[in-house]
């Protein structure tokens, strides 16, 4: 390629990238890393042997559910359980999402407009699977080590 031309399509590239250029906010970009890093832990526990969709434990596709709609931002019932256990399954090797401050509070108010009377009955059969799980993946854990 003639170097004038290829000076001439660096000058139009230069130009083209300063008038494209966008500002971020701090919590702009803040909120552009959060999302990425929930995208990258729903891939990775979706390819480990426990988030495999042959995976047989108990309450993985809570998990599974939980992960993705964390990423996506969303409150849901999944979502707020994955929060609730984000402690423990990131003792077990699972990247979790940043989540919803208060989870506890916000699930059983989400139930409670469900479910009416029964949310409290829903709320403990829910961390029970959720218990179910993090203990099968545990044991699951200790096998393959």
């Amino acid at each position: 390629m003639k170097e004038s031309v290829r000076r001439y399509l660096a000058d139009i590239g230069r130009r083209g990238g300063i008038r494209s250029r966008r500002t971020l906010t701090p919590e702009q970009a803040q909120a552009m890393v959060a999302s990425r890093e929930a995208k990258r832990a729903v891939r990775e526990f979706e390819q480990s042997a426990i988030g495999t969709p042959t995976s047989d434990l108990p309450g993985v596709e809570i998990v599974r559910a939980g992960l993705r709609d964390l990423a996506g931002q969303q409150h849901s019932v999944d979502a707020l359980l994955v929060s609730m256990a984000a402690p423990r399954l990131r003792r077990l090797g699972i990247r979790v999402p940043v989540g919803v401050p208060h989870p506890e509070d916000a699930l059983f108010v989400l139930l409670e407009q469900q479910h009416g009377q029964a949310a409290h009955s829903r709320y403990n059969a829910l961390v029970r699977r959720m218990v179910s799980f993090s203990r099968a993946a545990a044991t699951m854990g200790r096998q393959h080590a």
